[in-house]
């Protein structure tokens, strides 16, 4: 079983620059790190394993809930400031752009072809989940021999799973027969 470094992971496809973070993040990282130093000198230890895995699901965790903190402090300096110096600079920041619902209302500056796009994603399902929410249920998978009960799914995305499929960010669950497990689709 190889350690999976969600955190990791999470910091690149975020384009996150550890120098940003909070301080507590930054604490976490290196006592992250001093476990992951303690498990290359020990690697048949399953238990330092575990708890590596956890503690880097723990991590991605708190980034995946500091950049959506972060987004909505900026979406909120937005609609306060109305300088579009300072709305550019954010949405460059930030992971996502929220300056195209107010795009359709100011429709002399920006293309037509703007709105047809807004009207297509508001109407669309939104994905449920979030790529944290995806590696903990894979991290479960992988433990559980290729299933997660339904309590420990309930407990990863705050809601009672859906029968008898359930979607995570990208990935599709599904319940076994007879059973309170799900496995992947």
């Amino acid at each position: 079983m190889e350690l999976d470094l969600i955190h990791e992971q999470l910091i690149e496809e975020e384009n996150v620059n550890i120098n940003d973070l909070p301080e507590e993040i930054k604490r976490k990282l290196k006592g992250f790190n001093l476990l992951k130093g303690r498990l290359k000198n020990n690697p048949q230890d399953v238990k330092l394993k575990n708890t590596a895995q956890r503690t880097s699901v723990n991590i991605a965790d708190d980034i995946q809930t500091w950049l959506e903190t972060d987004f909505d402090e900026n979406e909120e300096e937005e609609d306060k400031g109305g300088n579009d110096d300072t709305v550019d600079k954010s949405t460059s920041s930030t992971p996502k752009s929220t300056n195209t619902p107010p795009a359709p209302k100011s429709s002399n500056s920006h293309p037509a072809s703007v709105i047809p796009n807004n009207n297509t994603t508001e109407n669309a399902p939104k994905r449920f989940g979030n790529l944290v929410m995806e590696k903990k249920i894979l991290s479960v998978i992988s433990a559980n021999g290729g299933r997660i009960d339904a309590k420990s799914l309930r407990d990863i995305i705050q809601k009672e799973p859906n029968y008898p499929t359930q979607e995570v960010h990208s990935i599709v669950l599904k319940k076994v027969f007879l059973s309170s497990a799900y496995k992947l689709a």
